[in-house]
C-alpha cells in the first residue's frame, strides 16, 4: 500500500519539517531554564523572545502580547474565565449581575469554560448560530447590554468549518456592551486564514501549535495591548507577566513559531490555496454522489478552506471511516457521537441537521500541500467504499 494520505488536520497536523528542525536546535542550544541567570539560561530566554516576535508577525498580531501556554484549552480558560473574573467588578459596582455571552457552537473547551462561570454568580447565555453554523451580528446585538462583561465566539468552527464575522461582532460588542471584552477561539483558523488578527480586533485569542504544523504541548494566548490583565489560571513563579506561571517550553515554542512562519508564507503566496483544494475535492465528490450533503456555508468568505464536512445518506460514518483507513485514507468523523461514542454532537444539533444524517457525517480536513493526484485518490476511495455498502 502507498503511504497513507492523512486528511484529519483539524484534529491535529503532523509537524512540519521546519518545526522539527527548530525543535532540534532548541533541544541543543535552548535546553536551559530561561529563568536562570547564567549564559545558557539567557540563550533560552532570547530564543523564546525571538519566537514571540515571530509569532506576532506570522499572525498579523502586532497589537497583541503573546502569552505562552500549553494548550488551546488553557488559552480559552484564560480568555474566558480569566477575563470575565477580571471584569466583573466593573458591572458589580453599578449594581448589575455580570453576564457572559458564548456561542452555542463553540468547542467544548470554550463552551464549558463559560458555563462553569454560572457557579460563580455570572449569568451565562448562549448565542444561537444559523443553519450554516454562523452567529450573525444581529443575533449578538440583540443580547448585548451594560451588564455584559465578556463575549466569546470562535473564529472557525472545528466540525464544519464555518467562519464567524469576528470583525463585525467585535464592532457590535464595542457599541452595545461598553463594559464587555471579546475573546475568540482562533485555534482552527490561524495559519489557514489570511486575515490578520489585528484587523479582527478582538481583545484576546487562543491559538495552538499542533493545528498548523507545530508540536503538541505548546500554545499561546494573545492579549490586546492595553487590555485588562486576566486573572491567572496558574500561579507560582510569575512567568509570562504573571499570567501563566510555569517554566516555558522553549523547544515547543521555537517549533510553533517556525510552523506559523511557514503557514504565513503559504498564505502570502496564495491566500486561496486551501479553498482551491477544497473546491477540487468537493467537485469530485459531488459528481460521484449526487445525494451528497455539504455542511456549512457555500461562500468562500464564510468557510474555512481547510475543512470539508459532508454527509452521505445511507452510510454510517464510523464504519465508512475505517473502510477508508484500510485504503490508506485517514479522515475524521463528524458523526452524532463524539470520539468515545457516548454523546451527540452539539454542533450537528445546533445547525439543525436532519437526524437521519447525523451518523453519516465525515470531516475531511486539509493541510494545503495535497496534490491533484491525492484528491483524486480520495474520490476514488469514496466511490469504491460506497459501492461496497450493503
Amino acid at each position: 500500500m502507498d503511504a497513507p494520505l492523512y486528511l484529519d488536520h483539524a484534529a491535529t497536523t503532523p509537524p512540519l519539517p521546519e518545526a522539527l528542525e527548530a525543535f532540534r536546535e532548541a533541544v541543543v542550544s535552548g535546553f536551559a531554564n530561561p529563568g536562570s541567570l547564567h549564559q545558557a539560561g539567557a540563550d533560552a530566554a532570547r530564543m523564546i523572545e525571538k519566537a514571540r516576535k515571530s509569532l506576532k508577525e506570522s499572525f498579523g498580531a502586532r497589537k497583541y502580547r503573546v502569552v505562552w501556554t500549553a494548550t488551546g484549552t488553557e488559552g480559552n480558560h484564560l480568555g474566558i474565565q480569566g477575563l470575565a473574573r477580571a471584569q466583573r467588578e466593573i458591572v458589580a459596582r453599578k449594581g448589575l449581575k455580570p453576564r457572559v455571552l458564548v456561542g452555542a457552537l463553540e468547542h467544548p473547551s470554550a463552551l464549558l469554560a463559560a458555563e462553569a462561570l454560572a457557579e460563580e454568580g455570572f449569568v451565562v447565555e448562549q448565542l444561537a448560530g444559523d443553519g450554516d453554523g454562523i452567529i450573525r451580528p444581529e443575533i449578538l446585538e440583540a443580547a448585548l447590554g451594560d451588564d455584559v462583561v465578556l463575549v466569546t465566539i470562535q473564529w472557525a468552527n472545528n466540525e464544519i468549518g464555518s467562519l464567524n464575522p469576528i470583525q463585525q461582532l467585535v464592532a457590535r460588542t464595542r457599541h452595545g456592551a461598553p463594559n464587555a471584552l471579546f475573546h475568540s477561539d482562533a485555534v482552527q483558523a490561524v495559519g489557514k486564514c489570511a486575515t490578520p488578527l489585528d484587523r479582527l480586533g478582538a481583545d484576546s485569542y487562543s491559538v495552538a501549535a499542533h493545528k498548523l504544523g507545530g508540536i503538541r504541548g505548546c500554545a499561546a494566548f494573545l492579549l490586546r495591548e492595553g487590555c485588562v490583565t486576566p486573572q491567572a489560571m496558574f500561579v507560582g513563579g510569575g512567568h509570562e507577566g504573571g499570567m501563566r506561571s510555569g517554566t516555558e517550553n522553549t523547544m515547543g515554542i521555537a517549533a510553533f513559531a517556525a510552523a506559523a512562519k511557514v503557514r504565513r508564507q503559504w498564505i502570502t503566496a496564495d491566500p486561496m490555496f486551501l479553498h482551491k483544494r477544497r473546491a477540487t475535492l468537493l467537485t469530485g465528490l459531488r459528481d460521484a454522489f449526487p445525494d451528497l450533503v455539504v455542511l456549512g456555508p457555500e461562500s468562500d468568505a464564510e468557510i474555512l478552506g481547510a475543512v470539508l464536512a459532508i454527509a452521505i445518506p445511507g452510510i454510517r460514518a464510523e464504519t465508512f471511516l475505517h473502510q477508508l483507513e484500510a485504503q490508506g485514507i485517514f479522515v475524521g468523523s463528524g458523526s452524532a457521537c463524539n470520539a468515545h461514542g457516548h454523546t451527540e454532537s452539539a454542533i450537528l444539533s445546533a445547525i439543525g441537521l436532519n437526524e437521519n444524517l447525523r451518523n453519516s457525517v465525515l470531516r475531511i480536513s486539509l493541510c494545503g500541500d495535497e496534490s491533484e493526484s491525492d484528491l483524486s485518490q480520495v474520490v476514488s476511495a469514496f466511490v469504491a467504499e460506497r459501492s461496497n455498502q450493503p
